[in-house]
């Protein structure tokens, strides 16, 4: 998944064509709480990652969370994200108790932005976002759901 420049370029995943640096980065994810793998129902196989993360520790965004996800190119556009976000967001409201989900795209990345809007999300705002290990630069438009 790292090692796809797509998934960079949509959805802002860290890149490399280093073998044991994208080992290191899926590590970092498989231990990050929040973190899950989307797989295959049948054979397991690991086609994407879905996140649901702290905004912060201030009282105001306890309650808060913003799911990530990206899923490799050849299982896109088949109802894999979909169902992810809505395990998801079914999970936060009803067992975590949130009250908003955020989620954010890269501005100029339809596919996912209809995704979010047909599931009720709403656009809120861009925003400039330095990605983190690459420092670059990337429009991101931000999306809210609330409980």
């Amino acid at each position: 998944m790292v090692q796809d420049r797509q998934n960079h370029e949509l959805a802002g995943l860290e890149y490399t064509d280093d073998d044991d640096f994208g080992h290191d980065l899926l590590d970092m994810y498989r231990r990050r709480a929040g973190a899950y793998v989307i797989a295959l129902k049948d054979t397991d196989e690991m086609i994407g990652i879905i996140e649901l993360n702290k905004r912060g520790e201030s009282e105001g965004l306890l309650a808060t969370r913003e799911i990530g996800f990206v899923v490799c190119k050849e299982y896109r556009q088949q109802g894999f994200a979909k169902e992810a976000i809505q395990l998801l967001r079914d999970y936060s409201f009803n067992e975590l108790d949130l009250t908003e989900l955020w989620a954010s795209t890269e501005a100029d990345n339809v596919a996912p932005q209809k995704l979010l809007e047909s599931l009720e999300f709403k656009y809120m705002y861009e925003a400039d976002q330095t990605l983190p290990y690459t420092g670059q630069h990337n429009l991101i438009k931000y999306y809210l759901l609330t409980k």
